[in-house]
């Protein structure tokens, strides 16, 4: 293979470099070259390649403050692009494909290189992740287009959090059961260097990935501007679909959320489907094509569609699989379902997260079986002596009162769930008494960013998504999750009511 060629282009705007992007794969597709280009940009926000923008970003946010969202050709999470980060795209001709060893292979290059530079106790965090001295200080993405391996890696100079976490709709560090640390106490900074060792440390990555690559050599270029070429090859671009006429829901896998939009015609038959998710997939237009070979099929052709799709194809799923695909898509159908059985509209049966570990029971068995309500604390009102209390004198002045009412009419046990510890000790409580499924209310951040906690618990559950100020939207969660949140959350009565009616347990008398 030829040497690693690499180079610096200097700060452009976030459309700029993802022309060079584009043009980059080209050279190395053609050419067979290797190529390594580093950047700045200035602040723009990078969703991965597969992402639902809707999710991942706070687009009202980001127009108010001048923030341009574009689509990276490389998988995972959104990224936070601005000025003093070291950026930089890889483009590697590769015939043995592998999205999780190419992860691992770039990111312990640029451990390693890190490490030759001088910056000390430096770690890969898997999967994506850059880490010294126990705290991020960058990431990189990957991709794959036309046998070209992409990747993508940012590591900070500087820390813009404010913006990050104001412009990112999901909260994407990690929070430890001991606690929460403010998001700035999470990330750290190369330390200040001059142009002279600013050079020099990106030579070092240059060398360390070369080497890790199997590259015999480097060579520097000076790289040329060439952003009036508009071509971006791969672009997955995706049109926007009417929320009021779909269903859309997520699940969780350990590769990352999968997120689906879907409308059906007369005979339920899929008109049109739309597939997201912060994840790794290879080939890059995987999920296109199980859009177009699912359009037109019914629930019981989804199996036997996909299972030709992946047999005649190669591809990789970055730690998930196609059952997790199906169970998505089976779960939009039961959206349907529920929104005919409640007779309600397709946006309100969409607020209903269905969590069934195993990925088996239908919807509304869940429900049926359930004989227990989880109610957040921070769905109470403010002022009520009760917010921070498991129990409800129902009282009539708001709806988790009505709630609760209607729960223990059904003969539910009804909790207010007090922090997240105490959310912990329910389910277990729940799980031991031999609970086969119940009902709860929270909000969906909440739910993914904790859904091992759900899953430990072992027990299926259909949880109604919440709105209002949430802790996540107003940047709360430290004192959310210790119970502590001051605002107030709400709920849709009308569709709590009827979900609760589903349980059928015998009426307390």
């Amino acid at each position: 293979m030829n040497k690693l060629t690499w180079g610096d282009s200097g700060l452009r705007n976030g459309a700029d470099n993802l022309v060079l992007d584009s043009q980059q794969i080209i050279v190395t597709h053609t050419d067979q070259l290797p190529l390594l280009r580093f950047y700045e940009s200035t602040r723009t926000v990078a969703l991965g390649a597969y992402e639902d923008k809707d999710f991942a970003v706070r687009s009202a946010y980001c127009q108010t403050n001048s923030l341009p969202i574009i689509r990276r050709l490389t998988g995972g999470g959104t990224s936070y692009l601005y000025p003093k980060q070291i950026s930089w795209t890889l483009t590697l001709p590769v015939q043995h494909l592998n999205i999780e060893r190419w992860l691992d292979i770039i990111c312990m290059a640029v451990c390693n290189g890190l490490s030759v530079s001088g910056q000390e106790n430096v770690y890969f965090n898997a999967p994506n992740d850059i880490y010294a001295n126990g705290k991020k200080l960058g990431s990189v993405y990957v991709g794959v287009l036309d046998n070209v391996l992409v990747a993508n890696g940012t590591l900070f100079r500087s820390l813009d959090i404010n913006t990050m976490l104001h412009a990112l709709r999901i909260p994407k560090e990690k929070l430890t059961p001991a606690g929460i640390h403010t998001a700035t106490h999470r990330f750290t900074t190369l330390p200040h260097l001059s142009d002279a060792g600013l050079f020099q440390l990106k030579k070092s990555l240059a060398q360390a990935i070369a080497l890790a690559c199997n590259l015999p050599t480097i060579t520097q270029i000076q790289w040329i501007d060439n952003t009036h070429q508009t071509y971006v090859c791969g672009h997955y671009n995706l049109p926007e679909y009417a929320h009021e006429s779909t269903y859309s829901g997520f699940i969780s896998t350990s590769g990352g959320v999968l997120h689906g939009r879907i409308a059906f015609d007369t005979d339920l038959r899929i008109s049109s489907l739309r597939l997201n998710g912060n994840v790794y997939i290879r080939p890059h237009n995987l999920f296109r094509k199980i859009e177009s070979v699912l359009r037109g099929a019914s629930e019981s052709e989804i199996t036997h569609r996909m299972d030709n799709l992946f047999y005649e194809n190669q591809w990789e799923l970055f730690r998930f699989t196609p059952h997790h695909i199906k169970v998505l898509i089976r779960r939009l159908f039961e959206q349907h379902e529920i929104a005919v059985k409640l007779s309600i509209a397709p946006s309100s049966a969409s607020s209903v997260m269905i969590h069934d570990p195993e990925g088996t029971m239908d919807a509304l068995d869940i429900a049926a079986k359930a004989d227990a309500l989880l109610v957040p604390y921070c769905a109470k009102p403010a002022w009520c002596k009760w917010r921070h209390k498991d129990g409800c004198s129902q009282c009539g002045k708001c709806d988790v009162g009505e709630a609760y009412k209607v729960a223990r009419q059904q003969g539910l046990n009804v909790t207010t769930v007090k922090n997240f510890e105490h959310l912990e000790i329910v389910l277990k409580t729940l799980k031991k008494r031999g609970t086969k499924s119940y009902l709860g209310m929270c909000c969906n951040n909440f739910y993914i960013k904790r859904e091992y906690a759900f899953r430990a618990a072992n027990m299926p559950a259909l949880l109604l998504d919440i709105a209002g100020a949430n802790c996540y939207d107003l940047l709360q969660e430290q004192s959310a999750y210790s119970g502590e949140f001051s605002a107030e959350s709400s709920i849709d009565l009308g569709v709590a009511e009827k979900v609760i009616r589903l349980a059928r347990r015998k009426p307390v008398l």
